[in-house]
């Protein structure tokens, strides 16, 4: 009996981590499918403290009740497996240690900046946003291999579109939406409501839902490049896109006609973050990948050094936007 109150302590102890890892992967995850396999585990767990409570130790001898001890052990120490994949996704929603160049109030104020500077990439900060503003020549979108931070004439490198599932090898029909890379145009998943961004000729647009898939097009045979994402703000109009998750959120923006990057400093709701971008005079922003692993990026800071923005490297990301000199 006493062996059967250690085992159900333990299973108490699983259960209550598992719950915990429900809880950090819906709220920084969503419903994706990490947080249905920590959910089935903690129910595992909690079958587990119910089975040692009410099943008698002489009774968990038998062949099939042995081979169900086994099974629940194995997924009770599984929740510590599940434990590290929290803790990556905790850490994924806070950026490196930092140091902006400077605090801006309105966007007047960076071209004066990034003229004193004389840095390829300035960042910027407001009192809720990062910006990440590069003095670039080209903008690539890049798909299947992600960009080397060796590369040197690379200024910043962030996730561009939504993908549809987790796999490893790279397919285009998983990334979602048309997108166009040095012209050539490849028809994602289908997805209602995107809207779209387009670099052509040195201009950078953003474009709403109803002429996207043109512009994407359009893109490609002029040489272009060209991605669709959700419209966050479009003409300094709210686009349909929303969201319930608390975290860090990500949008490619347009100030002064220039395409840049910019990150909610912290964790925060999505109508907070639209606030931010708008008292900072954002009138053209799409949002960008920021699930967990998703949110993987850097740019070119002092020296020429690759400076980690925030996440690790996710095998399952495979696209990305580029900004080039």
């Amino acid at each position: 009996m006493t062996k059967n109150i250690h085992r159900a302590i333990w299973y108490l102890f699983t259960t209550m981590l598992s719950i915990f890892n429900i809880c950090t992967i819906q709220i920084f995850d969503g419903f994706n499918w990490p947080f249905y396999a920590v959910t089935v585990n903690a129910l595992a767990s909690l079958a587990g403290l119910i089975f040692h409570i009410h099943i008698e130790e002489r009774a968990q001898k038998s062949p099939l009740m042995l081979t169900t001890r086994i099974l629940l052990l194995l997924n009770s120490v599984s929740v510590f497996v599940m434990i590290g994949f929290s803790l990556f996704i905790l850490s994924s929603q806070y950026h490196n240690l930092l140091s902006p160049d400077g605090h801006i109030s309105s966007p007047d104020q960076i071209d004066r900046l990034l003229e004193e500077s004389g840095k390829d990439v300035l960042l910027l900060e407001t009192d809720d946003l990062y910006i990440y503003y590069a003095d670039y020549n080209e903008l690539a979108y890049s798909a299947g291999k992600r960009p080397s931070k060796r590369e040197q004439d690379i200024l910043i490198c962030v996730a561009a579109a939504f993908q549809s599932t987790y796999q490893l090898g790279f397919s285009h029909d998983n990334i979602v939406g048309w997108h166009a890379s040095e012209g050539q145009l490849e028809r994602g998943k289908p997805q209602d409501n995107l809207g779209a961004f387009t670099f052509v000729d040195g201009t950078a647009r953003i474009w709403d839902t109803g002429e996207a898939e043109a512009a994407v097009r359009d893109a490609a045979e002029r040489g272009g490049i060209g991605f669709q994402q959700f419209v966050v703000l479009y003409g300094g109009q709210r686009g349909s896109h929303g969201s319930d998750e608390f975290r860090c959120y990500r949008v490619l923006a347009l100030l002064g006609g220039r395409a840049c990057i910019i990150d909610s400093r912290t964790q925060m709701h999505y109508d907070d973050f639209i606030l931010a971008l708008e008292k900072l005079g954002v009138q053209d922003a799409l949002y960008c990948d920021m699930g967990s692993g998703w949110n993987y990026s850097w740019y070119r800071g002092e020296n020429g050094k690759a400076v980690d923005i925030i996440g690790i490297p996710w095998p399952f990301s495979h696209n990305w936007l580029v900004f080039g000199k």
